[in-house]
Formats: C-alpha cells, sequence, structure tokens
C-alpha cells in the first residue's frame, strides 16, 4: 500500500461511481500527467501515448469495479491499464522465460543506485528526447518497471501488481533496466564517467 493518505481519491472515487463529473474530472487532473508520461516513455509515440491515456481513463469510468482500493493506488492501477493498453498497442509481449529472473535476484549495478535515477535526471534537461530513444531501446518488460518505480513514483510492490510479477521480480528487472539505460546512454555519450549523469548545460 502507498504511504499516503488514500482516502481523498477513494472519497472521489465513490463520488464517480455514483454519476459525479465532476469527481471523475478531479481524478483525471490528478492523474493524466502521470498516465501519459508512463505511456509516452513506454510506447515512444506521442499519439499512440495520447490514445492510451484516454482509453485507461474512458476504462476507469465505464469499468470502476474493477478498482480494488486493498491492492494499491488508483494511480497504480490506471498505470496498470496503461501498459496492458500500451503493450497492446505496440503489439509487445512479457518475456518471463529470462533463465536470470527465476532466482529473483538482482544483479547489482550500483552507480545508478541513487535517488533520484539517470532517466529521471536527464528527462528534465533538453536531452529527453535521446533519454526517450535510449528507453525505446531497454527490452520492454525491464522498461516497465523502471518507469513504474523511478518515473511514476509507484512502490515496489505497486509495480509488482501492475506486471504480475513478485517483488524480487521487480527488483531484478529495475536492476537490469538501469543497466540497459546506462549502456545505451553512454554510447549516446550522456553519461559521464562511470554512470555518472552528464550536466544538461
Amino acid at each position: 500500500m502507498p504511504p499516503w493518505n488514500m482516502q481523498p481519491e477513494l472519497t472521489l472515487f465513490a463520488r464517480m461511481r455514483q454519476g459525479d463529473e465532476e469527481a471523475f474530472v478531479a481524478l483525471y487532473r490528478r492523474h493524466k500527467d502521470a498516465v501519459y508520461r508512463f505511456a509516452l516513455l513506454r510506447t515512444g509515440s506521442a499519439a499512440q501515448a495520447a490514445d492510451v491515456t484516454q482509453e485507461a481513463f474512458l476504462h476507469l469510468m465505464t469499468r470502476p469495479e474493477q478498482y480494488d482500493p486493498a491492492r494499491g493506488s488508483i494511480a497504480a492501477w490506471l498505470c496498470g491499464v496503461a501498459r496492458n493498453l500500451a503493450r497492446r498497442e505496440t503489439g509487445t509481449r512479457e518475456d518471463a522465460t529470462d533463465p536470470e529472473e527465476l532466482t529473483g535476484d538482482a544483479i547489482a549495478a550500483p552507480e545508478l543506485v541513487e535517488n533520484v535515477g539517470p532517466a529521471e535526471k536527464l528527462l528534465a534537461h533538453e536531452t529527453a528526447e535521446q533519454v526517450r530513444a535510449a528507453l525505446a531501446a531497454v527490452a520492454p518488460h525491464y522498461r516497465d518497471v523502471l518507469i513504474l518505480c523511478e518515473l511514476s513514483d509507484l512502490s515496489y510492490a505497486e509495480a509488482a501488481h501492475v506486471c504480475g510479477i513478485d517483488i524480487g521480480t521487480v527488483r531484478s528487472r529495475l536492476s537490469r533496466a538501469r543497466a540497459q539505460l546506462a549502456d545505451r546512454l553512454s554510447r549516446m555519450g550522456l553519461l559521464q564517467g562511470r554512470g555518472r549523469v552528464k550536466e544538461a548545460s
């Protein structure tokens, strides 16, 4: 469960289920940017991201009974819906046969384990387009946990629920995602030295 108080959102959600349009608009305004950002980074296409975002909120409005507050926040649920829609849009499938994941052990990438990940730092600067290209080159099942945990602020438990995997696999995939992203950023000249993000001027 997320550490913040979910009650205000659950109140809005209950009102939305009773037909309160303003409650739906409030939820939309709270989460549209995060859902769009996830979809954009997941699909690499602004048009597809806009479609995924619209469909995710349409899903919230028309199938609210599918959301279970006991399993996470509305943000996490929306990201899960957006993930499924994005996978449909891009035609990607989950690769659950990686033998290195079966143990649930993470491969260490200590130079990238920071409070703010390298992708988040770079997305704040003019190199955002290059970072999106680097993210697009990361394997989809690794990319998901990277976006969810580092860029969408979901907990490991919420990311595990969204992806249908256990927390150990989230840690493993996140470590590999960081390593893959660091490799691609390094090749693009966006990492300085070893694991250090180049400062944007």
